[in-house]
């Protein structure tokens, strides 16, 4: 399988979903390999989003759920959850607004740092309408030095959605 992966992924992942860019792409980080390069971050999950979940974040039936909507003020609510999901992956059944999603995002953490992570998400968040939006690199370096892996991000979810 070529392996390609946008971080659009990211934002589909947060709920289930794939979607593929050229890795090279993906990775993040600029060409001198020292900070990372956050419009690329931006411009890759733009990329990756668009083709599967829609720019006004509402999905598309079977790949790739909603990311706006009262489970998100839920899960918007726990300042962790998307920097946790974007570091660890995500993986099993979910559902929105009562449609089942099965499917696997990987982890970014290794191929994204804390600070393209936080843009990505902060991004996300202000898509979703969210007054709170700003995720800090301090927030995703929090989730990345806990445990994690896709089914305890699911696990958290439904925690958090309770159900």
């Amino acid at each position: 399988m070529h392996r390609r992966r946008a971080a659009g992924v990211l934002l589909v992942a947060l709920t289930v979903g794939l979607t593929t860019q050229p890795a090279a792409a993906a990775s993040g980080y600029s060409s001198d390999k020292t900070k990372p390069d956050l419009s690329a971050a931006l411009a890759a999950f733009n990329y990756g989003w668009s083709a599967n979940g829609k720019a006004d974040l509402s999905g598309t039936v079977g790949l790739a759920p909603p990311l706006r909507g009262e489970h998100w003020g839920k899960l918007g609510a726990d300042r962790g959850y998307l920097p946790m999901v974007l570091v660890h992956g995500l993986s099993g059944l979910i559902k929105v607004n009562g449609q089942p999603f099965v499917g696997s995002m990987p982890p970014f953490g290794t191929q994204f740092d804390d600070a393209a992570l936080a843009a990505i998400a902060t991004h996300v968040r202000k898509l979703q309408g969210a007054t709170d939006a700003a995720i800090s690199a301090d927030d995703v370096k929090a989730e990345r030095a806990k445990a994690g892996s896709p089914p305890q991000s699911r696990l958290r979810r439904v925690q958090i959605l309770g159900g």
